[in-house]
């Protein structure tokens, strides 16, 4: 319900930064003889697979996933959403030394290690591994790629610590290392990445605090995704004061205490504290001072206020506050909610449901285990 429109909402802005795949690219004549025989050289050691539609008979400049220069040399290569192959990462690509933009993306029976010659491709500003089994660390030498912008490679099988090599990646403005196996803290290494502008190292087995720096020194940070780790302790307030922040999640960790003021102070679209432990009043993140939230989740935690008199933002489009203990009364504006958006149950709220008739045919797991809500889909107010 509500957690799956935040997944779809928090894929279409990490999307809209990726470059399309799909791109199909100008029509041109040039294409240089080197380039097209080691194309078709890895098409050959892949086990000239049907997904990579590459005719020897036609200018490698038009074949799906490959882009040239205007010398013929190839600039791009991409491979995307090809399930029949199998094996490591094809070898040869070194010696497409032009090389700008380098994508793996969904292909899920791609193994083994990123291979050392990566790091020889050091002209490379977008590389992406997303959706594979490749395994291993990730490996030392891409702190090579000083020229990277765009460094995504995530749901794969890579273990170990995040390494502080990536530090030296200063250039870098997206950095998504989500759904892999990495374990230990958030290095102090990632705070010289001062141009990042989307930070996510969700669901890992990370652990520690959440650091000052990334307060303190990312400061054009717009995304912020460290949700399902083993992240402990408060949040930094100074979170809240970062000067471009839009989406903050933390969700599915094991921080505590209250949740800092600076979260409701109206530069937040997105937030997503649930599955934690914090603890208090948290009424503020509703309110209409918090302007521009639009969704808002604190679900499974031990959130303890009066939601009577809350004034609930205009732009708040999607609210879960259930698993906490709440009580009180339904804000009058509650009923501005879509019933696909909302979820206020395990709580202690008592009263009617604003605007009842609206919710009567809706599924009661929204409203369930309070102490009296009436109406709605419950039996009416006495």
């Amino acid at each position: 319900m509500a957690q799956a429109h935040l997944i779809i909402v928090s894929l279409l802005l990490v999307l809209a930064l990726f470059v399309d795949l799909s791109y199909s690219q100008p029509i041109t004549d040039l294409c240089h003889p080197h380039d097209k025989k080691v194309l078709l050289r890895i098409k050959n050691h892949l086990g000239n697979p049907s997904s990579l539609s590459w005719d020897p008979n036609t200018d490698c400049a038009g074949w799906t996933g490959i882009q040239c220069n205007s010398q013929g040399h190839v600039i791009r290569f991409a491979i995307n959403q090809a399930l029949d192959i199998h094996g490591p990462i094809p070898p040869f690509l070194d010696r497409l030394p032009a090389l700008t933009s380098l994508y793996f993306d969904g292909i899920p029976n791609l193994s083994g290690p990123i291979p050392s010659y990566i790091g020889k491709l050091t002209k490379l500003t977008d590389f992406s591994i997303i959706g594979t089994n490749v395994t291993g660390p990730i490996p030392e030498f891409l702190g090579q790629l000083t020229n990277l912008n765009l460094l995504y490679l995530y749901s794969n099988k890579f273990t170990g610590p995040i390494p502080n090599f990536l530090g030296l990646l200063k250039s870098l403005v997206y950095l998504d290392i989500s759904s892999n196996l990495l374990t230990g803290p958030i290095p102090v290494a990632l705070a010289q990445l001062t141009n990042i502008e989307i930070l996510s190292l969700s669901s890992n087995k990370l652990s520690g605090n959440i650091p000052d720096f990334i307060a303190q020194k990312l400061k054009s940070i717009k995304i912020l995704e460290l949700n399902y780790n083993s992240l402990s302790g408060p949040i930094p307030p100074s979170l809240g004061f970062l000067p471009n922040i839009s989406s903050i999640g933390l969700a599915g960790n094991q921080l505590s205490g209250p949740i800092p003021k600076s979260l409701g102070r109206g530069n937040l679209n997105f937030i997503r504290l649930s599955q934690n432990k914090l603890t208090g009043d948290a009424s503020f993140l509703f309110e209409k001072a918090n302007k521009n939230v639009m969704i808002l989740e604190v679900a499974n935690n031990l959130l303890k206020f009066d939601f009577t008199k809350v004034d609930l933002a205009p732009s708040l489009s999607t609210m879960n506050i259930s698993h906490n203990m709440i009580y009180g009364s339904l804000p009058k504006r509650f009923s501005l909610f879509s019933t696909d958006s909302v979820d206020v149950s395990y709580n202690q709220l008592c009263g009617p449901i604003p605007n009842g008739r609206r919710y009567k045919r809706v599924d009661p797991i929204i409203f369930a285990h309070n102490k009296c809500l009436c109406g709605g889909p419950f039996p009416g107010c006495k």
